[in-house]
């Protein structure tokens, strides 16, 4: 038997196995939870921004092939713009993209919104 250390607690105790890490089943658990919670916490800001984004896009095509909006009426609507979730190339061209909804500057401050096929 080998002593160790419990990441959790500091406690020191005797491993019963050689891949042994913490002193109780309880301890991994809640050591992993604490782990979630932290990468979830930051991710927080950016993925509430996201679902903002996403709503706004999703409500504003509401099942038509694709729409026209100005960028007042998306920032009124409570879209940011510097939030997306990747880029796709759609007729030649590079869209910014939220989810499976896609939108393109296609004019003075006008954006043509699309939801992309999966």
């Amino acid at each position: 038997m080998e002593k160790s250390i419990d990441p959790l607690t500091g406690e020191t105790f005797m491993r019963t196995r050689s891949n042994q890490v913490f002193a109780s089943r309880l301890n991994q658990i809640k050591f992993n939870n604490f782990k979630a919670q932290k990468k979830r916490k930051s991710k927080e800001k950016i993925n509430k921004i996201l679902d903002k984004n996403y709503n706004v896009l999703a409500s504003i095509v509401n099942g038509k092939k694709s729409t026209v909006k100005s960028y007042d009426f998306l920032l009124g609507a409570g879209f940011n713009f510097s939030c997306v979730t990747h880029h796709v190339k759609h007729e030649q061209k590079k869209w910014n993209c939220v989810y499976d909804y896609a939108y393109l500057v296609i004019g003075d401050k006008q954006f043509k919104i699309i939801q992309l096929e999966n």
